[in-house]
C-alpha cells in the first residue's frame, strides 16, 4: 500500500466513523484550487485531522470528455483534494486510487452531508 492509499483509506475509515463531517459546497467553491474547474458539477467539503493537523478535504465531481468514445460523451470523474489553508497539497485521482474506491466515496458522503439528511429525515 502507498502513501496515498494509506490517506485515502484514512479518510474513509473517519467518514464512516463520523469523524468527518462533510458539507454540500457551491460547485465554484475551491476554483482556484482545482484543475478544470469549470467541469466540476458538486463538491463537498470536510475537515479532516491527521497527527494533530487539522486540514480540509474536498471531494470534487467533474465531467470529462471521454477519449473512449472520441471525446464525443462526457464521462464521470471523482477527484479528492487535501487543503491546508488555501493551499493544495495532495489531489487523488484515479491515478492513484481506483475510480470505484473513489465513487463508493462519494455515494457514502453524499448520505452522510448535512443537506441530504434533512431531506431523508421527513
Amino acid at each position: 500500500m502507498n502513501k496515498y492509499e494509506m490517506l485515502f483509506d484514512d479518510i474513509v475509515l473517519k467518514t464512516d466513523q463520523g469523524a468527518i463531517t462533510w458539507k454540500q459546497v457551491r460547485k465554484d467553491a475551491h476554483s482556484d484550487l482545482i484543475f478544470n474547474a469549470s467541469r466540476a458539477f458538486r463538491q463537498y467539503s470536510g475537515n479532516y485531522e491527521r497527527d494533530g493537523q487539522n486540514y480540509e478535504v474536498i471531494i470534487v465531481e467533474k465531467k470529462a470528455d471521454d477519449p473512449d468514445h472520441d471525446y464525443a460523451y462526457e464521462r464521470y470523474m471523482p477527484e479528492l483534494l487535501v487543503v491546508d489553508g488555501n493551499e493544495l497539497l495532495v489531489t487523488l485521482t484515479d491515478s492513484v486510487i481506483e475510480k470505484s474506491q473513489l465513487i463508493e466515496l462519494v455515494k457514502e458522503v453524499e448520505l452522510k452531508n448535512d443537506k441530504v439528511k434533512k431531506l431523508f429525515s421527513m
